[in-house]
């Protein structure tokens, strides 16, 4: 199994194998279907909407990609992400899992 020392967000679906994320074979990052079967884009981006000044900066629906920012640029369960938005912005993500 891959590195998992202190990464837990996904140890519910360990016991099920690696394929069960990893759909295109497990040196390859989950494709956003595998990451979809479990989470809802149009409920993550919901619970992530910003209000006022901040209202583009949702990181499910965004400004530049809507809806489909590729999950894996943002979240990794066996590496620490940062939000792709980071990269040029400094919005403030406290609740981002890396």
């Amino acid at each position: 199994m891959g590195v998992k020392d202190g990464r837990s967000f996904h140890e519910m679906n360990y016991e099920s194998g690696c394929d069960s994320c990893h759909d295109n074979g497990i040196r390859v990052r989950p494709s956003d279907d595998a990451c979809e079967a479990c989470h809802d884009v149009d409920d993550l981006a919901e619970a992530t909407t910003r209000e006022g000044e901040e209202a583009l900066q949702n990181p499910h629906d965004n400004l530049h990609y809507g809806k489909e920012t590729p999950c894996t640029e943002c979240h990794g369960e066996h590496e620490a992400k940062a939000p792709l938005c980071s990269e040029c912005h400094t919005f403030k993500f406290d609740a981002h899992k890396r």
